[in-house]
């Protein structure tokens, strides 16, 4: 499983975390189901959104400041899923989208996460308030 991969238990320690079971993988993905899909990705033609290209290291601050405008950059917290047959990760928000393509690394393609919550302690993820990363350096953010 991804979470338990040496570089991603390496890149978690020290940060504030939680891994989420599976179920709450396979819940984001049946929640994604229901938007139009091409072979591998949200077809976002037909979904609203914001595209963003992941900056060069010293410009950080204007891309977290465009994210944090999104639903999914609105939260503290986001999810971060692998695969819907497997746990994913709640992690700051600041912290996954500066790592995005590391945390990533082991799972190619588009991969989707969202923004969360933590409530007395829970997190919670926020599935309608979610993003896809195209592997490479676009970040795209559902509107609604």
């Amino acid at each position: 499983m991804h979470v338990e991969q040496e570089h991603i238990q390496s890149w978690l320690a020290g940060r504030e975390h939680w891994t989420l079971g599976k179920e709450v993988s396979d819940g984001f993905n049946d929640f994604l189901s229901k938007f139009p899909w091409t072979t591998s990705r949200v077809l976002w033609s037909e979904v609203p959104h914001t595209s963003l290209y992941l900056p060069d290291n010293d410009e950080w601050e204007d891309f977290l400041l465009e994210f944090s405008d999104l639903p999914a950059g609105r939260h503290e917290f986001v999810f971060v899923m692998y695969s819907w047959r497997e746990p994913g990760l709640v992690c700051r928000t600041v912290d996954a989208l500066k790592d995005i393509d590391y945390l990533y690394s082991s799972a190619p393609g588009p991969r989707y996460f969202c923004g969360a919550d933590v409530v007395d302690g829970v997190p919670r993820p926020v599935y309608g308030d979610f993003a896809e990363y195209d592997g490479a350096d676009e970040v795209i953010a559902h509107t609604r």
